[in-house]
């Protein structure tokens, strides 16, 4: 694998970390199956990020109107 990788980052134990993932996979994941994303800084991003607090409001809500029906019809 080329050096020139994550080349405007500094050495250190995050660079190295993340090339060692991307090597391991490289040698296990068909070209095919491989997908991957990155902010513009070289930073690895989901693809449709969601913040956290969102997530936690979409799975509660499901919750309450698992356990309470008639909710369904209500806006929150």
């Amino acid at each position: 694998m080329s050096r020139q990788i994550l080349a405007s980052w500094r050495t250190g134990a995050a660079r190295q970390a993340i090339i060692d993932f991307v090597e391991r996979t490289a040698a296990t994941v068909p070209v095919e199956d491989r997908v991957a994303v990155f902010d513009n800084d070289g930073t690895l991003w989901c693809e449709k990020p969601m913040p956290i607090q969102l997530d936690f409001i979409n799975e509660r809500l499901a919750e309450m109107v698992a356990s309470e029906p008639g909710l369904r019809e209500r806006q929150p």
